[in-house]
């Protein structure tokens, strides 16, 4: 015996535009990025200066500790 089932989406999508490369795509009404690929550059843009300082910091420990050993 064979039942027939049928889904229905309860978050309706829509066409968005994808807010890093412009790109259409559908999404829920929450969605802003069309892919991960999107969302991690739009991650990495909003951090940029914070792991710019945190990589400068680094560098400059690892420098000042190699001088230490000479």
């Amino acid at each position: 015996m064979e039942v027939a089932v049928s889904f229905v989406r309860k978050i309706p999508l829509i066409e968005k535009q994808c807010t890093v490369c412009g790109k259409t795509f559908t999404g829920t009404k929450k969605s802003a990025f069309c892919s991960v690929a999107c969302k991690s550059r739009a991650s990495y843009a909003r951090h940029a200066e914070e792991r710019r300082q945190t990589r400068m910091e680094k560098y400059y420990a690892e420098k000042k500790a190699a001088a230490g050993k000479k």
